[in-house]
């Protein structure tokens, strides 16, 4: 059975992982610009991409944590969530 405590940790990892990413590309990025690197521009790009994309990961594991947990009603309101930030990027 998927117990809370491992759903939650799930959903801190997701934020943990993507603050890092996040955190290491900015970080990078500002030392090859410093350095006068062209990748400079284009790490500090994903780096706030990755920024971005953080809390759409949370919402996607979200999903699967609800299937998985047997909740169908949350998991298919935060997939209508999931599709709300796919659309917003879009647009």
């Amino acid at each position: 059975m998927f117990s809370e405590r491992d759903f939650a940790k799930l959903i801190q990892r997701t934020l943990l992982g993507g603050v890092f990413l996040s955190f290491v590309l900015l970080f990078l990025g500002f030392g090859f610009s410093l350095a006068g690197s062209p990748f400079g521009g284009g790490l500090l790009k994903a780096g706030v991409l990755a920024l971005l994309l953080t809390p759409a990961a949370r919402v996607a594991m979200l999903v699967y944590g609800y299937l998985r947990g047997g909740e169908t009603y949350f998991a298919l309101a935060s997939f209508v969530v999931l599709g709300l930030l796919a659309v917003s990027l879009l647009v």
